[in-house]
């Protein structure tokens, strides 16, 4: 334990003792002073409540009631440290040797309701609903639990593991578990897995120390980037992502030619009007500059709505795509990122050639004689 993580508290005291035979006996104990001990050898002293609850348990219980062989409910002494009086009572002699757990417990204000999330299939085996109360065996002990939301899927309980097989899952809060716990049982339970955040670029770091502790398997230690990069190469999540990568360059480079052969023959076809304007004074800068506009807003206007329906197919087709291992749907949901910066260089590339081609047509040198004769023919 890390005693420098915060401060600590006592939440009760509990000890057991071999019932004897023959005859019951009278025990006291007496607590005057608690301390922890860290690894290092720090030592710290944990203060003690001054609110306390008593109470003891037989195990196993008695096969025949005896009443004169019982042991007392636990006393509580009034002053001076926090001390107790019990009575053992007596074994029944039988081949079992039977023991008794005194439990004394700090007095807590009544805690509060656990809130949990369902997954639907929890609520679809359980016949529960969303607002409904149920009770859940955790820790060995039944715990009131109200739903207060319901989930497709939670992390950690895909369509691979046990919980999503046989009944779904449940999130609670630990500390709200374990205060109901101790409240009603003296009980808690322990976390069987943590979840750490690290800092910015400390991931590879975190990991490297975590797995070189030596009570800790390195394959238990999981990393989300580790994962994700798995994922990724993985033929049932890296064959959808590469066809639809391919797919995006090649409609990329057709509409680049479709724009740049648009673009050519929109520019022979007014090559009378040119003329025209050649001929009244207008230099081939001008009519470049605009012919390049007028393509411009063509194009561009193309370009952003080819990217939004992109964009929106994107989304919708490859979650649906992407598979893990088992050839199912990964959870949580596949994210799909679709960075500013290279989708503007995308678009940048296939306005190029067209706005390119429409430039080096425009300044071409041609005879305004020949163009307005053939124009006059050809009408």
């Amino acid at each position: 334990m890390d005693l420098a993580a915060g401060p600590l508290t006592l939440t009760g005291v509990e000890f057991t003792v071999v019932q004897p035979g023959g005859r019951g006996e009278e025990h006291r104990l007496t607590v005057r002073q608690v301390t922890a001990t860290a690894d290092d050898g720090t030592v710290r002293p944990v203060p003690l409540p001054d609110a306390w609850t008593a109470g003891s348990e037989l195990s196993p219980p008695p096969s025949v009631a005896d009443p004169a062989g019982a042991p007392s409910k636990p006393r509580l002494l009034g002053s001076g440290p926090l001390g107790v009086e019990y009575v053992t009572g007596r074994s029944d002699g039988g081949w079992q040797i039977a023991t008794l757990t005194v439990r004394l417990r700090v007095a807590q204000p009544k805690a509060a309701e656990v809130t949990a999330v369902a997954t639907d299939r929890f609520l679809d085996s359980s016949g529960a609903r969303t607002g409904q109360r149920v009770t859940v065996l955790i820790g060995g002990h039944d715990v009131p639990v109200r739903i207060v939301r319901s989930v497709r899927e939670l992390p950690g309980t895909g369509p691979e593991t046990p919980s999503a097989r046989f009944g779904g899952a449940l999130l609670v809060d630990l500390p709200s578990v374990n205060r109901r716990l101790q409240s009603a049982y003296g009980a808690a339970v322990a976390p069987t897995e943590w979840w750490l955040r690290t800092g910015p670029g400390k991931t590879d770091e975190a990991a490297a120390g975590l797995r070189a502790f030596p009570d800790t398997a390195p394959a238990r230690v999981l990393v989300r980037d580790e994962v994700a990069e798995r994922l990724r190469d993985d033929p049932f999540g890296a064959g959808p992502g590469a066809a639809f990568a391919a797919a995006t360059l090649v409609a990329v480079a057709l509409a680049a030619v479709g724009f740049a052969v648009s673009a050519a023959g929109s520019l022979r076809e007014r090559g009378t009007e040119f003329s025209v304007l050649r001929a009244l004074g207008a230099s081939r800068r001008r009519l470049a500059r605009t012919v390049a506009a007028e393509q411009g807003v063509l194009t561009g206007l193309a370009l952003l709505t080819g990217a939004a329906l992109g964009a929106v197919l994107t989304r919708a087709v490859i979650p649906l795509t992407v598979l893990t291992p088992q050839a199912t749907r990964p959870v949580p949901d596949v994210h799909v990122a679709l960075p500013a910066d290279r989708i503007a260089l995308l678009l940048a590339g296939t306005a190029v050639v067209p706005l390119l081609v429409t430039a080096a047509l425009a300044l071409r040198r041609t005879d305004t004689t020949v163009t307005l004769k053939d124009g006059g023919t050809g009408r």
